[in-house]
């Protein structure tokens, strides 16, 4: 096991500060801290707590083991959780239950991204009002992307985890078909098709209809008991 380098841990720190483009006082706020501290923290001579080293990071864009020197490649991992979709912003489609009206019809809400140097968070918003549902993350490769997402507010009574599925293999810049996964308010599996927009789009009859489970569907549904979205049949 290598010896800990405090001065070595402080040279990363400052490196990374002036690559960013950030001054001593502004990590200083970021921290409510003062300048003198993160002047040490860049000497060597106090290492900053976990709390502190997870905001420095997220601040400038970097992984922990940026400042520890552990120089193992991420790069499989980074692109793992690259939005692949060139926009902060997508539209979603599909039939939804709506509080208001107690019904379920056709509706959209908005999938917003935000790309971090480790990380894609996630939150799914309602298109009408901004109300934010639920928040997570996305991982994905060349043919699929993953929305993992869980409540946005963890004083919620309800326990919900939802999972969001985009087929990406045939482009992003068209209409996109994927899946929900989730539960509804009495925790029952919600199970259904999706469309994908980087464009706010009107949600046609036509689409409704092509979220409809198909024969190829139901008549695997009839013979394994198991539903599988044919989300790659476009």
């Amino acid at each position: 096991m290598s010896e800990f380098d405090s001065k070595d841990f402080g040279e990363r720190l400052k490196h990374y500060r002036l690559k960013k483009g950030l001054s001593q006082e502004n990590i200083a706020n970021l921290l409510k801290k003062n300048k003198a501290t993160i002047s040490r923290y860049e000497k060597g001579e106090v290492i900053p707590d976990v709390r502190d080293i997870s905001l420095i990071c997220s601040e400038l864009g970097i992984y922990e083991a940026d400042l520890f020197g552990n120089d193992t490649d991420r790069t499989m991992q980074h692109n793992k959780s690259k939005n692949p979709f060139n926009t902060n912003i997508l539209y979603v489609y599909f039939n939804a239950y709506n509080f208001r009206t107690k019904k379920f019809a056709p509706d959209k809400y908005i999938l917003e991204l935000e790309q971090k140097q480790n990380i894609c968070k996630a939150k799914f918003i309602d298109y009408h009002d901004k109300r934010i549902y639920s928040e997570g993350y996305l991982i994905c490769n060349d043919e699929i992307a993953f929305v993992v997402m869980e409540n946005y507010k963890p004083t919620s009574t309800r326990v919900d985890v939802a999972v969001l599925e985009i087929n990406i293999c045939n482009g992003t810049d068209s209409l996109m078909l994927g899946g929900y996964f989730g539960t509804n308010a009495k925790c029952e599996p919600s199970l259904r098709k999706c469309y994908f927009s980087k464009k706010d789009v009107e949600f046609t009859k036509e689409m409704f209809e092509q979220l409809k489970i198909n024969e190829n569907e139901q008549e695997i549904l009839n013979k394994q008991n198991a539903l599988y979205l044919d989300i790659f049949n476009i």
